[in-house]
């Protein structure tokens, strides 16, 4: 493990534009564990931007012309290569994420898994109308050029998520990781060099202004962002201009709801592997539980038990099985929203307060005591912390999530399937699970509505989103 530590702080990372190593410009990548620099990205110039719209421009109709099945077979070798180099991309993934490398090698594996599963969707022409003086068929082509932007939270997972939907379908692209996480991208757009054709895989880096600036280039045919809602507000305002279409996976507050008969323990390990793991860094992870009130403290004491079992520290460390929060920002922010719990009369069951050691550590939290109106339950804290909540009419829980602004997921918790169908339907979210939450699945649709978000990610319908539909009549002489 040494030795990919060492390694990391040695390499220089560079930018990969139409099958080139380059860089001008460098900023420092910090190690949350430490909040320290540990190496340096490069920052995307002008006309670096320039050159890596204009390779993806030059390749993509060769790209497109190969057709689905070879695409996917460079796709699904590029996966392979992937899983070659799992153990360094892990590395560098605990670096610059903070992750456990257990859970890193997981997050690689599973990046290598969704490019194959992807690839192997198709999107077919369609007749309409076939009469003996018409036919009308359904034809889709690819777009052209994609923008994507990923996040700081799951960068090489989320990433390839984006390059591979898009590719697949005949387009080629220009990929920017986080300014926070750039390293294990900067080093996917390495190892494609391999496989793919120049230009079809253009990966750069940099921070709010490299993203402000893809987002205003005329070059792209569509943006694909995950992120904050705000930014992705600011997104959707600017491509209006080109009239360009974008998929936003923005924030979500997504709530638990636990019915009287519902299993309090397969709750509390959903809640614990999605709003915990990863320091509860996940759009979907559960971020509020409604319980009833005669359940509360059961659901909150079992939950506390499962944050107080994890280890804090560094992700090489043996043994542990939480990281830091992967910023400053972040931290200072689920540093205040635990103060504001405090204020409104939270009760604090487990954590409560950042650790006093370098980096960005905060302990796995349950606070109890708390309603609506409260900003931990209100907001999304992106954070390890979970309030449960009691409730005790489950028509108003209803309207009270339908309200909030978020739309991402959301789950219920019973015995009675029926019941947790009827709930499921009357809330205002994109994806509703029944005695599960979130996990996501590539075969299957991820819809974005509300402020969570713009478009359909995954599946056919994820793959769609990067194509136009033309379609064609064709009658009789």
């Amino acid at each position: 493990m040494q030795h990919l530590i060492d390694r990391a702080a040695q390499e220089t990372f560079l930018q990969t534009i139409d099958g080139e190593r380059v860089a001008t410009l460098f900023e420092d990548v910090i190690d949350p564990s430490t909040g320290t620099a540990f190496q340096r990205a490069p920052v995307a110039t002008a006309a670096e931007l320039d050159a890596a719209v204009a390779a993806a421009r030059r390749a993509q109709p060769g790209w497109a012309a190969l057709g689905w099945d070879e695409r996917a077979r460079q796709l699904q070798a590029f996966a392979d290569a992937i899983d070659r180099e799992s153990a360094w991309l892990s590395a560098l993934h605990t670096l610059e994420q903070g992750m456990p490398f257990g859970q890193s090698e997981l997050f690689v594996r599973t990046t290598a898994e969704r490019i194959r599963v992807m690839s192997r969707f198709r999107v077919s022409d369609r007749i309409l109308i076939d009469e003996p003086a018409r036919t009308v068929v359904e034809r889709w082509h690819p777009l052209g050029v994609v923008a994507a932007i990923a996040p700081w939270n799951g960068p090489l997972l989320l990433g390839m998520v984006k390059v591979v939907t898009a590719l697949i379908a005949g387009n080629t692209i220009v990929l920017k990781p986080s300014e926070l996480t750039p390293l294990s991208t900067l080093e996917l757009g390495r190892i494609s060099l391999r496989i793919l054709p120049l230009g079809v895989l253009n990966v750069i880096s940099g921070g709010r202004e490299t993203g402000a600036a893809m987002v205003g280039h005329p070059g792209f045919d569509k943006v694909s962002f995950t992120g904050s809602t705000p930014t992705g507000i600011a997104i959707a305002k600017t491509s209006a201009a080109f009239l360009r279409p974008v998929t936003l996976e923005l924030g979500g507050n997504d709530a638990a709801i636990l019915l009287p008969d519902g299993s309090i323990d397969d709750l509390v390990a959903a809640a614990a592997m999605t709003g915990f793991s990863n320091c509860g860094q996940y759009c979907a992870a559960i971020k509020r539980i409604y319980a009833p009130f005669a359940l509360v403290d059961a659901v909150a004491e079992r939950l506390a038990a499962a944050a107080n079992a994890y280890v804090l520290g560094n992700g090489f460390a043996p043994g542990v099985t939480l990281g830091p929060i992967q910023n400053k920002a972040q931290y200072d922010k689920v540093c205040a929203i635990v103060e504001d719990a405090r204020a409104d009369g939270g009760v604090m069951l487990s954590g409560g307060g950042p650790l006093d050691r370098p980096g960005y550590f905060f302990p796995p939290t349950v606070v109890t005591g708390l309603a609506d109106g409260s900003r931990l339950v209100d907001e999304e804290q992106f954070g390890p912390v979970i309030p449960v909540v009691g409730y005790d009419d489950i028509d108003a829980v209803v309207d009270r999530i339908n309200a909030g602004p978020y739309g991402l997921t959301a789950s219920i918790w019973t015995s009675d399937l029926t019941a947790g169908d009827a709930i499921a339907g009357r809330l205002v979210v994109g994806s509703a699970a029944i005695n599960r939450h979130a996990a996501f699945d590539p075969t299957v649709p991820f819809p974005l509505i509300k402020q969570s978000g713009m478009g359909v990610d995954y599946a056919e319908h994820g793959i769609r989103g990067t194509m136009r539909l033309q379609v064609v009549t064709t009658m009789s002489a």
